[in-house]
């Protein structure tokens, strides 16, 4: 069973395919780069109003969009402007957004390519502007710029927006729509690749364990994508947590699979394989991975502590 889209979502998804097309392949110069901050994409976006979705249209519209948007090698922070930001604040701020949870200390995805951070301090969501915040560039393998905060920033110059449960509520959504994006593009790459190697003289494609693992594979996709745009739809916080345990238990199964059937060059940095798989690698364990996910889970069926 699966789920059509209306005529406006499908307009809106053949939008992005299009503008997307352009970052299908890393810049020149970039190619075996561990991640690229696509900051022309994320003006493009910008410009054509797709960051604004989740205000003018709705989230499983913010949703659709993060999740195409995460189908390309390239980074931006689609999910976080799109989703998050629309959510908390009712306003997308410019430039890219980094999303801070647990200890401000650690290294944070996108936060040294960030103008403005939603962070999580004392149980309260609050939204920082980074204009003269001092933040280091960490090097990472894991397909996203990373950052850390060189001092503790000034907390009382940034804006109270809510409580940070909701905060990790919608980080949860962005989660669950990233995976789903990162996993659909690498198992693409696998099909195309099991297609034209070949082994004792067939395509390693037409071996039915291979086929089988594949479409598990794909099964786990799919589920990552509805339980995102559900999770979106409707804004309930047990259906993000549970968008994000699903997705991100199962970052296993895809990594182990995927690179498996594309072999030691699945792990190359020039070819395009890593830069979802280690991106899933990276969402995994956000916000205390699908532990942390399946713990606020069973807390909110059975409002007992896990």
């Amino acid at each position: 069973m699966d789920m059509e889209l209306s005529g406006e979502q499908r307009l809106l998804v053949d939008a992005i395919e299009t503008l997307g097309a352009r970052w299908q392949s890393m810049p020149a110069g970039h190619e075996r780069d561990y991640a690229h901050y696509a900051a022309d994409l994320q003006a493009a976006l910008a410009d054509g109003g797709f960051l604004r979705a989740g205000l003018d249209m709705g989230m499983i519209e913010a949703a659709l969009i993060a999740i195409e948007v995460s189908r390309l090698p390239v980074v931006t922070s689609v999910a976080g402007s799109a989703l998050v930001a629309a959510a908390l604040i009712g306003d997308v701020p410019e430039g890219p957004i980094a999303i801070v949870t647990g200890d401000w200390r650690k290294a944070q995805r996108l936060l040294s390519v960030a103008t403005h951070t939603l962070v999580e301090h004392d149980g309260r969501a609050l939204l920082l502007g980074l204009a003269g915040v001092a933040v280091a560039p960490v090097e990472s393998v894991y397909a996203y710029p990373y950052g850390r905060f060189v001092v503790e920033p000034d907390w009382s110059s940034a804006r109270d927006i809510g409580d940070a449960a909701t905060l990790r509520q919608w980080a949860r959504v962005a989660i669950a729509c990233e995976a789903a994006g990162a996993a659909q593009s690498a198992i693409r790459i696998t099909v195309d690749h099991v297609k034209e190697r070949f082994a004792f003289g067939r395509a390693i494609g037409s071996y039915q364990a291979v086929q089988h693992r594949l479409a598990q594979c794909h099964q786990i996709s799919r589920a990552m994508r509805f339980l995102a745009l559900h999770a979106a739809w409707s804004g309930e916080a047990l259906a993000a947590d549970i968008a994000a345990t699903y997705a991100q238990d199962h970052v296993n199964k895809l990594a182990f699979d995927l690179h498996q059937f594309n072999g030691g060059m699945g792990v190359t940095c020039e070819y395009q394989l890593h830069f979802f798989t280690y991106r899933l690698r990276a969402l995994q364990a956000e916000l205390g991975g699908a532990d942390g996910a399946a713990g606020a889970v069973y807390d909110r069926l059975w409002g007992v502590a896990a």
